[in-house]
């Protein structure tokens, strides 16, 4: 019986690699570059940082890279073990450019929601890091798992039945984090919660380029996908476009007795500040 050598080519930790989506993969390497970048050879970027009064200052580049931003290596860490998960999934389904716009505007759309609030309860604190935006992922996976499975978990408690709903994870977890780490944002984390629950329901749709576009963004560097798709799963949108379109597939593969009259109803395809800022900033994070 013939044996595979030990040191047989590519090593497993490459097949670990190509089988993960290139956006996916690509976000840990770039975000860790950044924190490397900040909190080893001590680049400020403090130009990065979204305070309540970014929008009015015209600061577009904190608008859309608050989130690459981290205040250190553990705050990276953790975020990006939060996201990884659901970005992987959503990665997978919808295609990974349009996974690369989703990023964007989630990342915007929360740092207006956070900015509107911030005027006038918090205009001096700013925030930086991805929880925001892993929260966004959150509550949209909780929105779809719960028209499927409406509750998430049942358990007795002194003889009284306790419910939890699929659609309060969001929050449940935002609450924890908060326990756990003072001094996370939760006005960030609601507001990419709320951010999330729009992309569920549709209402940021009209925010996405034409299929068509994205189709010639990817013939048009197509060298470039070639090679990466050596390294990581490119997900490609002439594969991702029709799959977009159909209905919802659960993660738990299963339907709740409770969720039997709404499944019947959704059967059919759905449509320049100061250096100390670590001191005043509340991070989108532990």
């Amino acid at each position: 019986m013939e044996q595979t050598p030990a040191n047989t080519f590519p090593p497993q930790t490459l097949v670990i690699l190509k089988n993960t989506p290139a956006l996916t993969a690509g976000l840990p390497i770039f975000t860790f570059i950044l924190c490397f970048l900040k909190n080893t050879l001590g680049f400020e970027f403090s130009s990065l940082i979204l305070y309540p009064r970014s929008p009015l200052e015209f600061n577009l580049n904190a608008l859309s890279f608050y989130s690459m931003i981290h205040v250190g290596y553990l705050h990276w860490f953790l975020n990006i073990c939060a996201i990884y998960t659901p970005l992987s999934i959503y990665e997978k389904r919808h295609g990974t450019v349009y996974t690369g716009i989703t990023l964007n505007l989630l990342t915007v759309i929360a740092a207006l929601q956070y900015c509107i609030v911030g005027s006038f309860l918090y205009p001096e604190t700013g925030v930086v890091g991805l929880s925001g935006i892993a929260f966004s992922f959150l509550a949209y996976m909780a929105y779809k798992e719960h028209q499927y499975k409406p509750v998430l978990e049942t358990f007795n408690i002194a003889s009284r039945e306790i419910k939890i709903y699929t659609l309060a994870t969001p929050f449940i977890a935002a609450v924890a984090c908060l326990i756990v780490f003072p001094a996370s944002s939760l006005p960030g984390h609601l507001a990419g919660i709320s951010t999330g629950f729009l992309l569920a329901k549709g209402y940021i749709a009209k925010l996405f380029p034409p299929s068509s576009v994205i189709l010639k963004i990817e013939s048009f560097v197509a060298p470039g996908i070639a090679f990466i798709g050596q390294i990581v799963s490119y997900y490609k949108e002439e594969d991702a476009v029709n799959g977009r379109g159909v209905q919802y597939e659960p993660l738990f593969g299963q339907v709740d007795a409770e969720a039997s009259s709404a499944t019947t109803s959704i059967a059919q395809p759905q449509p320049t500040r100061s250096s100390s800022y670590i001191r005043e900033t509340h991070v989108l994070g532990s």
